[in-house]
């Protein structure tokens, strides 16, 4: 166990005083200190997420590690640049912890073009200038240009001939999920996801996935449906919150003729999955 202790310069909830010390922690890590009450707010521990003042002192303990950097770069040139994303971070969101804005601090003007999960690690392409950008966006809307794959490990040994390609989905924002269902019905779009069993580990597959559509939670939704949620998913599964056993771990590249992104045709990235020993 490691110690820091700090003074907060202005008024801010104590969340953000300590991802602002702390990085490389994820939300759930955060969490998981207050709920344990390995924070101390002048002297006293405590596990509410309280609004902190000027000059109030943090002791915070955690779980000795390296500072572990949200990405890795994979590929970079002029015009694109493709990250590993570590599970735990969200590519947008309204706060400045996201990783746009970790990378807009090197790349001024990079522009996120599609999204993965926040929980969720993995291949992530990113614009450096507007004609990328705008040729991404069009690939990523029409499906042509790019493939990309997960890799995935799901509970029980699936029935690859029980899952159907082609299945309806709906958001449920109230709830931050989807549902899935058979039949189109109201306020239900269609969604194609192609699975394949790589191997059986005793009650678990591991798969990948090939998205043609892609919607929010679209891999997630649709295996569990089926009764196969991914291990360490509690949004469509039963474990506990920890890291989701899914990777966006492929890429390749296949622009139309005369694209200004044509050479990147034939160039393929694959990644090993963190969870994968």
């Amino acid at each position: 166990m490691q110690k820091i202790e700090f003074r907060v310069k202005d008024q801010k909830k104590l969340s953000k005083a300590i991802i602002d010390e702390l990085p490389f922690l994820s939300n759930f890590e955060i969490r998981k200190l207050l709920a344990n009450k390995d924070v101390k707010v002048n002297n006293i521990r405590t596990n509410i997420d309280k609004v902190l003042n000027s000059d109030d002192q943090v002791v915070v303990y955690y779980q000795g590690r390296e500072s572990k950097a949200w990405y890795t770069t994979v590929y970079e040139d002029d015009n694109i640049l493709i990250v590993n994303k570590r599970a735990g971070i969200e590519i947008v969101s309204e706060t400045d912890r996201d990783l746009s804005s970790i990378l807009k601090k090197k790349y001024p003007n990079i522009k996120p073009v599609h999204r993965i999960d926040r929980n969720t690690e993995g291949l992530v392409i990113f614009a450096l200038n507007g004609t990328a950008e705008s040729i991404l966006l069009d690939a990523f809307k029409t499906r042509k240009g790019i493939t990309k794959k997960y890799a995935l490990l799901v509970h029980g040994r699936v029935d690859i001939a029980k899952i159907k390609r082609t299945v309806y989905l709906k958001k449920m924002p109230n709830l931050s999920k989807v549902w899935i269902s058979e039949v189109k019905t109201s306020g239900y779009e269609p969604i194609i996801t192609e699975f394949d069993i790589i191997q059986y580990f005793g009650e678990n597959t591991l798969l990948t996935a090939n998205l043609i559509t892609g919607k929010t939670h679209q891999i997630r939704a649709h295996i569990a449906y089926y009764g196969y949620p991914i291990v360490g998913d509690n949004k469509y599964g039963k474990d506990d919150e920890k890291q989701m056993y899914l990777t966006a771990n492929y890429l390749s590249f296949h622009f139309p003729k005369g694209s200004k992104l044509e050479y990147l045709n034939g160039k393929n990235y694959e990644i090993i999955p963190s969870w994968i020993e």
